[in-house]
């Protein structure tokens, strides 16, 4: 007998767990599961994704595609959308401002955020097509054009902005490098800039002079001439034949000097000194340098040739090396 009571002492202590086990597990067969099936009980991980899948109210700020995934490879695009078009959907996790994509909330594509905006776009009078501006001095970037419109970016000096479209108030619709859109103040002033710094063009057509500021750069082009042949006439050669080699490689080449500046809406972007001439170099077409000289009261023929004048003055399409500065040039010589 005195050995029976340790092994009752060793089995009573495993059989309470047994028992306190299934108490939990039927508690939790009774309550707490059936919570669960019913949605009574949600893991807090579906709690946080539910608060990060709010829809949000965006517009078009191009003509939008709606794709059937939220990818441009491999996708069918469903429908486009105008601009201006108001959309409702949740913003892919992960999506920084500008970027991802959205699911519409009535189930029905993706649309790029590249895309869309917050606030709803104006109506753009000149459309700019993202031409490139290398930002001249630090400007405010507006959220809208309205007079109480939030800041949302300064812009340095230096930075490239992408121009959609002149707006009828005088803002310029830009996009930002990180995709997002905003406002410039002061349109029309921008655009009269956009080669560079403002600069004045005086020009005589009858004798080929230019002054100011172009001027004194053809001054410099002349002076670093000279002084390129006053090197080779105090070269000593071997003989004759040395020195009109050395020559030859000089004589009649055009020296030029980029300049970039913004007159009246073109970019100038180069000036040209030829052997009998002088060339100024501008980004734009034709067409419109000849427009622009014309609004500055110059006398200009449909064929760009100025008229009256004794030598040879005109507007053109770039030839040869010249192409090199730009697609319009007005060359002024015999």
């Amino acid at each position: 007998m005195s050995r029976a009571a340790p092994k009752r002492s060793r089995v009573m202590p495993v059989a309470a767990l047994i028992i306190l086990l299934i108490f939990v597990g039927l508690y939790f067969w009774l309550f707490v599961l059936d919570d669960m099936q019913n949605g009574s009980v949600t893991p807090a991980v579906d709690q946080s994704t539910s608060a990060t899948a709010a829809a949000e109210i965006f517009f078009t700020m191009t003509e939008a595609n709606i794709r059937d995934k939220p990818s441009t490879a491999e996708s069918v695009i469903l429908g486009k959308l105008p601009r201006g078009s108001q959309v409702t959907g949740v913003v892919q996790p992960g999506s920084p401002p500008g970027d991802g994509w959205i699911a519409l909330s009535d189930g029905n594509g993706f649309i790029a955020m590249v895309n869309l905006s917050p606030s709803k776009p104006p109506e753009l009078v000149t459309l700019l097509n993202d031409q490139s501006w290398v930002v001249d001095m630090p400007v405010d970037v507006w959220a809208t054009t309205a007079s109480d419109s939030a800041l949302i970016d300064r812009a340095r000096a230096d930075t490239t902005l992408k121009l959609v479209g002149l707006t009828a108030d005088d803002f310029i619709e830009v996009k930002l490098p990180d995709n997002r859109y905003g406002y410039l103040a002061d349109g029309k002033s921008i655009l009269a800039r956009l080669g560079g710094k403002p600069i004045a063009i005086g020009f005589n057509p009858q004798t080929c002079a230019f002054s100011g500021e172009i001027g004194a750069e053809f001054t410099k082009i002349g002076a670093r001439l000279r002084a390129q042949w006053q090197a080779l006439e105090a070269k000593e050669y071997a003989n004759e034949a040395a020195r009109e080699k050395a020559y030859a490689k000089v004589e009649g080449k055009s020296s030029y000097a980029r300049l970039r500046r913004s007159f009246d809406g073109l970019s100038l972007t180069a000036l040209g000194q030829h052997y009998e001439s002088q060339s100024l170099y501008f980004a734009d077409p034709p067409a419109k340098v000849i427009t622009v000289f014309r609004d500055n009261g110059f006398n200009i023929g449909p064929d760009g040739i100025f008229r009256a004048t004794e030598l040879y003055a005109g507007i053109s399409s770039t030839r040869g090396e010249g192409t090199a500065y730009g697609q319009t040039e007005l060359s002024c010589g015999v």
